[in-house]
């Protein structure tokens, strides 16, 4: 049975032998209260009954959110770049990770930090050992550039954590994640729409496995389909020999002609060597799209929202006082937008082809 009435601040106070401030800090999770403090105090707390209160959590965080936002904890963003600790070295779609996280916790009150876990000597203990010293609670991890056996010994109970896409896949944590699955259909419906009729697409096995197959999957359920049989080419290649893989695609391309390709951009280079014109000869659209080349249009991945959305998840295990590997991990999954480019324009259908069904 529930108890007939929680305990108050004062009270836990006064079994604790803390101030009542003390008590309301501590129980937010205040970094001003030390760690030891916080967490004897958030024991008597709960074996006195307490428990958050999530309206009363919601309503002060709409109070915080009507004025300046005040500090509230330090945050991680693990740096996994071999050659550098930068996050503007990362990856274009990992700097928009950090770009949304940095900006969503700024907002939030929450000081977000780059911390390189390539770091020559970097092992398990000493990486928790200077996150504890720095005060860290919340880390967001991206996807490991390359692999590093740093986290098989990991200890997670001191911190909330997140990852991102399909980063340290083989542990249970929280994630966010991009939703390839009805991205995929979306774009090669898009597609048709636009009035192409010869599909191309262009992806490695590589870059499949980087997102757990969220690529090749959706494509040969596509494929499947009355429209697609006849309307949807593919060329896989396997992404680890440059040299090879161009050879391929270029077959690939000279061979099926395809009047558009929605592929990486590998085979835009290739098309470039080919000297076909986009989008004269042939129109481009890539998995990717970037504000950085809005005139190539494609799918948005909307990698900044992912590091903003990481920040609120994780802000809400930290009110909640959530630490550890979760026993139930929550999967946030952020749906795809098609972005038209001048790389992909409308072409005049052809042929007498049913309309294809929306996806589902």
């Amino acid at each position: 049975m529930p108890p007939s009435r929680y305990p108050t601040t004062r009270e836990i106070a006064t079994s604790s032998g803390c101030s009542q401030s003390t008590v309301s800090n501590a129980l937010r999770n205040d970094p001003r209260i030390s760690e030891e403090t916080r967490a004897r105090i958030q024991k008597i707390a709960t074996d006195m009954g307490w428990r958050a209160n999530p309206l009363a959590a919601a309503f002060m965080a709409h109070l915080r959110a009507t004025k300046p936002p005040k500090y509230q904890a330090n945050l991680a963003f693990l740096v996994s770049n071999p050659e550098s600790p930068r996050a503007e070295d990362l990856p274009p779609h990992q700097r928009e990770n950090h770009r949304g996280a940095r900006e969503r916790a700024e907002q939030l009150g929450y000081v977000l930090d780059p911390v390189w876990v390539r770091e020559p000597g970097l092992n398990a203990d000493n990486l928790a050992r200077m996150l504890r010293s720095r005060e860290t609670h919340g880390l967001i991890i991206p996807g490991l550039i390359t692999p590093t056996a740093l986290f098989s010994s990991f200890d997670w109970s001191g911190f909330s954590s997140v990852a991102l896409g399909s980063g340290l896949i083989e542990k249970p944590l929280h994630r966010v994640m991009f939703n390839y699955s009805r991205s995929v259909p979306m774009a090669l419906r898009r597609l048709f729409e636009l009035g192409y009729r010869r599909i191309g697409v262009v992806v490695s096995t590589a870059y499949d496995k980087k997102v757990n197959h969220g690529w090749l999957y959706p494509l040969y359920y596509e494929q499947k389909q009355p429209w697609g049989r006849r309307g949807i080419k593919a060329c896989i290649f396997s992404g680890t020999d440059v040299t090879e893989d161009r050879r391929r695609v270029r077959a690939w391309i000279e061979k099926e002609r395809p009047d558009v390709i929605l592929g990486e951009y590998l085979a835009w280079h290739v098309l470039h060597d080919m000297g076909w014109r986009i989008p004269d000869d042939v129109a481009f659209a890539t998995f990717d799209w970037s504000a950085e080349h809005a005139d190539i249009g494609g799918i948005y991945q909307g990698h900044d929202v992912i590091g903003a959305m990481a920040v609120d998840l994780l802000a809400a295990q930290l009110v909640q006082n959530e630490r550890g590997l979760p026993s139930i991990p929550k999967l946030l999954q952020i749906e795809g937008k098609w972005r038209d480019g001048d790389s992909v324009p409308v072409r005049l259908a052809t042929g007498d082809w049913a309309e294809i069904p929306k996806a589902s």
